[in-house]
């Protein structure tokens, strides 16, 4: 049985290791992502978002700046995981790593802590989470315009860093603008289609489209709410969003983005990335080609990230 290596592009880890103890060596219960679960699913690559709660007294600069130093420290600890480079090779031990913001409330109306950021080792930001910020508005505010002023200046910013944009969470007016305005590829981490599911966080056919068509991704998500309209969710449902956006943008458009660690209940049979070898096997049994499915589980999100490490 061949093992494929998977890149998972989106997980909350960060945001709980103060919170609620997290441990990536040793998982407290309700923990997704863990060392021993990403190597029992052969996850090869690991987007780690910076999440800021604003619920919280702290900034959210100041909740980025602390979550970085753990994602640091987190490194120096465990040296299997490293940041995604040019030469890493997924058949072997380690683990490659790269480094998130969850909402731009992070960098509020200032383009040095953008930068400040980046030579943090951030390689891409999602504009927003569920609230407005000075860049744009959120899926949730769907009658809002597209990308402020300052959204408009940070994304030029962003494409001259070399900073990927993440349209998830992000409303339909702010996506148009990004796929007009970016000069680099633009992705969504953990969205899924809304053809199969009518929510704010999942995508149109013309938008997972434009973005394929532009060399962006579509990670599907495994949040239930965003995979179906019934009570829970199940693998099917993970795989039937694969397939429809390699349907509307190509084999080369779907990758994964889990959520893992940032959602409730997670779909039956997946309960940490211990189980993403089933993806793998599902898509085997649809037919798919090896090399189609090494596209999805890693070689899509991988090729498209190492472009801004």
């Amino acid at each position: 049985m061949k093992l494929y290596p998977f890149a998972d592009g989106h997980c909350d880890f960060l945001a709980f290791i103060q919170s609620r103890q997290f441990d990536i060596a040793d998982p407290v219960p309700g923990q997704h992502i863990a060392l021993p679960y990403l190597q029992q699913g052969n996850v090869k690559l690991q987007f780690f978002a910076m999440w800021p709660n604003m619920r919280l007294p702290q900034s959210a600069k100041e909740q980025c700046l602390s979550m970085a130093a753990d994602y640091q420290a987190m490194l120096k600890k465990h040296p299997v995981f490293r940041p995604l480079e040019t030469n890493f090779d997924p058949l072997g031990e380690e683990i490659a790593t790269v480094l998130t913001i969850e909402g731009g409330e992070a960098i509020g109306e200032d383009l040095e802590t953008l930068h400040q950021f980046y030579d943090l080792g951030v390689r891409a930001l999602t504009v927003t989470w569920n609230y407005p910020n000075a860049l744009a508005h959120p899926g949730t505010e769907s009658d809002a315009g597209g990308l402020t002023a300052f959204g408009r200046e940070a994304v030029r910013e962003m494409n001259a860093l070399g900073i990927a944009i993440d349209v998830s969470h992000l409303n339909d007016a702010g996506i148009e603008d990004l796929l007009r305005l970016s000069n680099q590829p633009i992705f969504a981490s953990h969205s899924n289609a809304r053809a199969l599911r009518r929510h704010t966080r999942c995508l149109s056919d013309d938008h997972i489209r434009e973005i394929a068509q532009m060399g962006g991704v579509i990670g599907v998500n495994f949040c239930g709410e965003h995979l179906t309209d019934q009570p829970s969710s199940c693998l099917e449902d993970v795989i039937a969003h694969l397939e429809h956006i390699m349907e509307v943008g190509g084999i080369r458009a779907a990758c994964i983005g889990s959520d893992f660690d940032g959602i409730g209940a997670c779909p039956e049979g997946l309960p940490n990335p211990s189980a993403l070898q089933k993806i793998a096997r599902a898509l085997e049994q649809s037919g798919y080609s090896q090399e189609e499915i090494y596209r999805v589980t890693y070689g899509n999100l991988h090729d498209y990230i190492l472009q801004f490490c």
